[in-house]
C-alpha cells in the first residue's frame, strides 16, 4: 500500500512542479487524489493469492497414487465384475479368460474420495470458507 501511495505522491508532485497546460494543476491533483483513493479502496478488498510449489504438487500426486494403489492392493475396491467373466478351453485343455468387465464406477468413486482426502491434507489450510 505504501508503495502505491508513494507512486501517486510522486505523480502529484510532478504535476505541481510542471508548467501550466490546458488543465489546471488543481484539476490534475484532484483527479490523482480521487484515483489514489479508489485504487487504495480496491487494493484493500483484494484477497491474497497463494501459490503451490512444484514439490508440493508432486508430493500430492505421489500420495494420491500411493493411496489408490494401497486401496486396490488391500482389496478395498472391487475392481472386477467376476460375474461377467467368460472363459474358454484352449489347446492342451488350458482354461483361458476371454473377457472380464471392470467396475469403473467403483474406481472413479474411490479416486474421487482419495483426491478429496489428499487435497484436504495437503492444501486444506488454503481453503477459504467464504461463499462468494
Amino acid at each position: 500500500m505504501d508503495k502505491i501511495n508513494g507512486l501517486f505522491e510522486l505523480e502529484i508532485l510532478k504535476v505541481v512542479e510542471a508548467f501550466p497546460s490546458i488543465y489546471t494543476k488543481d484539476d490534475v491533483v484532484s483527479l490523482l487524489n480521487v484515483l489514489r483513493t479508489n485504487t487504495l479502496n480496491e487494493a484493500a478488498e483484494l484477497k491474497p493469492t497463494v501459490g503451490i510449489t512444484e514439490n508440493q504438487f508432486q508430493s500430492f500426486s505421489r500420495d494420491v497414487n500411493k493411496s489408490l494403489e494401497d486401496e486396490i492392493n488391500r482389496g478395498n475396491i472391487e475392481v472386477y465384475d467376476t460375474s461377467s467373466a467368460e472363459f474358454s478351453i484352449s489347446y492342451d485343455n488350458r482354461l483361458e479368460l476371454e473377457s472380464l468387465d471392470i467396475l469403473t464406477d467403483n474406481i472413479t468413486d474411490e479416486v474421487h474420495n482419495i483426491l478429496l482426502d489428499q487435497f484436504q491434507s495437503h492444501f486444506g489450510n488454503f481453503i477459504i470458507n467464504n461463499p462468494e
